[in-house]
């Protein structure tokens, strides 16, 4: 889930502690849905690994926290 900075006056390194924070968040309640023996439709699978990728690569979308870009969470994920 993308943070709302309630002041946009942050410092960029607590936006980004931020951000990596709910990133984090974000990996950890789809980890259930890693493990090889969770029901994936085979079709989904692609979506899923896609959006992990995404999370992961956030901390690499360059100097500006206030551009990141959020990866959309898959609808089949609870």
């Amino acid at each position: 889930m993308k943070p709302i900075f309630a002041l946009a006056e942050l410092h960029p390194l607590i936006k980004w502690a931020e951000i990596r924070a709910s990133r984090d968040a974000d990996l950890a309640a789809s980890d259930y849905a890693a493990m090889p023996d969770y029901p994936m439709a085979d079709k989904d699978r692609p979506v899923f690994v896609a959006y992990r990728k995404a999370l992961r690569d956030i901390p690499d979308q360059g100097a500006d926290p206030d551009t990141v870009i959020w990866p959309e969470k898959p609808a089949f994920l609870k």
